[in-house]
């Protein structure tokens, strides 16, 4: 009698979250009858589930329509996850005040942590454009295909590089994107190498990321810098860029701690 208790508690736990992330990914509202069909649960069943998550703020309902939304619970925790990466709120600084003051074409700098199943955190994004909301592009991106994501593998040992490769499709966001398991290997030893990643529209079509790494005192990659750019702009002036960003690493990587004779 307990087995199945604990069966139907976990297959609630991971309704739950199922619908959680599937109203973070769509961005719209449902109603109970929407998650009933999404879930294949009944209506009842989905009805009793939404109440218990709108009691404790994980959705929200709206009277006039009677859907669900993700409640202000979610946007707590999101915000508390930060804490974790509380020693790189100086370079969040450093970054907010360099996308003020720069004179090159920006479309983005951003901050990318390495999580534990090697997807990688854009955080801090900081826009060069008013008209675009700076927590849009706060999300988890893949690794293997964008410049902050290959920095941050390229300080891993080889068998982490391996594992981190086989744990997800190496999937072709773009028509330009290394889906070749060896060739990005190869890639990561270049990368390593020489202090720096760019991804050539491998993520987003007609765009240029390029990445450096944050190292702290130990020397320990904790993180990466990402920029950016249009990639009409990126290849008349890559040089600059380029400079750029090695250079933005450095001056991160002293904020932590780390020192080296350059």
């Amino acid at each position: 009698m307990q087995k199945k208790e604990s069966n139907s508690s976990q297959q609630s736990i991971e309704r739950a979250l199922k619908l959680l992330t599937i109203m973070g990914d769509s961005r719209t509202a449902m109603n109970v009858t929407e998650i009933s069909k999404i879930l294949n649960i009944s209506r009842s069943t989905a009805y009793a589930m939404v109440n218990v998550m709108t009691e404790m703020n994980f959705l929200s309902k709206d009277q006039s329509t009677g859907k669900y939304f993700l409640g202000y619970q979610i946007f707590i925790l999101g915000s508390r996850f930060r804490i974790k990466y509380s020693h790189l709120l100086s370079c969040d600084d450093y970054l907010k005040a360099f996308v003020k003051q720069t004179a090159v074409q920006l479309n983005q700098a951003n901050l990318m942590a390495l999580q534990q199943d090697y997807m990688v955190l854009k955080f801090l994004s900081k826009t060069t454009s008013t008209a675009i909301n700076q927590f849009a592009d706060q999300r988890i991106v893949p690794a293997f295909c964008t410049a902050g994501g290959k920095v941050l593998l390229a300080s891993l040992s080889e068998e982490e590089q391996k594992t981190a490769l086989d744990q997800h499709p190496l999937h072709a966001y773009t028509a330009s994107t290394i889906t070749d398991r060896d060739k990005i290997l190869q890639q990561l030893k270049e990368i390593s190498s020489q202090g720096y990643g760019v991804d050539i529209e491998e993520f987003t079509n007609f765009e240029v990321s390029l990445a450096a790494p944050l190292k702290d005192y130990s020397g320990k990659t904790v993180a990466a810098v990402s920029l950016s750019v249009p990639n009409l702009i990126y290849q008349n002036r890559y040089q600059e860029y380029i400079q750029l960003v090695v250079a933005l690493g450095r001056e991160l990587s002293s904020l932590l701690g780390y020192r080296d004779t350059f």
